[in-house]
């Protein structure tokens, strides 16, 4: 993926930081339900440009999930709540996005910065008194909230595109969805031996601003699709605790 994608014209510095407000929409797809909703993707939208043929127009995703060492984000514990942070690296990119996000029903707002990856060191080490870093805002929720590395997840995302008002809107189909809890601040470019946290599903998410548009409208009429609140964070660590209850209680036995 070309960061230069995400980039103003006017950054030459590649400094990046975004502030997003929109509507997510989720929906559990079955093996026949993903291939008709990509099918009608296709046949509707353009393809996202950060998409490859070679991957059946899809990308990579690598997501390091931080959390306090009460889980207080896994358990939705104020002030944390529902704001969850995170690293994220696209396939085998140099680029790193640190990332706040924060989702009440179907609103979620977000915050990313992009740092090269040999930067990510950054994260947990404060700078010299008067450095420049864009990360810095996340920095700071690190140490406020003292955040550490929670869980590993990664993902391969279909991705369709069109306009709307004005606005980007977006359909994603994310499948493979691996996971596993870890302690480490590294973002490897997969975890393919992680466990399957949907080994016969996919997520599909309708992403907009403000408005559902027409064009999602007709998707939902032509196709019925079952709505879920899915958390790929949550899911992996609850996967992961479930199989160490089972590990201990076979050893008591």
């Amino acid at each position: 993926m070309d960061l230069k994608l995400f980039l103003p014209d006017s950054d030459t510095e590649n400094v990046y930081h975004a502030r997003d407000e929109r509507i997510e929409l989720k929906f559990i797809l079955t093996p026949e339900l993903k291939d008709q909703v990509a099918s009608w993707a296709k046949q509707y939208m353009r393809p996202d440009p950060h998409c490859t043929a070679t991957r059946g127009d899809s990308y990579e995703i690598n997501t390091l999930y931080l959390d306090t060492a009460a889980q207080d984000i896994f358990h939705k514990t104020p002030p944390l709540g529902n704001t969850k942070y995170r690293l994220r690296r696209y396939a085998a990119e140099q680029t790193v996005w640190l990332e706040s996000k924060f989702k009440q029903n179907n609103l979620v707002q977000k915050n990313r910065s992009a740092i090269p990856l040999a930067q990510l060191h950054c994260v947990k080490h404060p700078l010299s008194a008067g450095d420049h870093w864009p990360g810095e805002w996340f920095r700071n929720r690190v140490f406020q909230y003292d955040l550490q590395p929670s869980a590993l997840v990664h993902y391969q995302r279909f991705a369709r595109t069109s306009c709307y008002q004005d606005q980007i809107i977006r359909l994603t189909i994310d499948s493979k969805i691996t996971g596993q809890q870890t302690s480490n601040w590294e973002i490897p470019p997969g975890c393919d031996a992680s466990p399957s946290l949907l080994p016969d599903e996919q997520v599909l998410e309708l992403k907009f601003h403000h408005t559902l548009p027409p064009l999602f409208k007709r998707l939902l009429l032509d196709i019925p699709l079952i709505s879920t609140g899915f958390s790929k964070y949550r899911t992996a660590l609850s996967s992961e605790i479930t199989q160490t209850g089972l590990r201990n209680r076979a050893d008591s036995i």
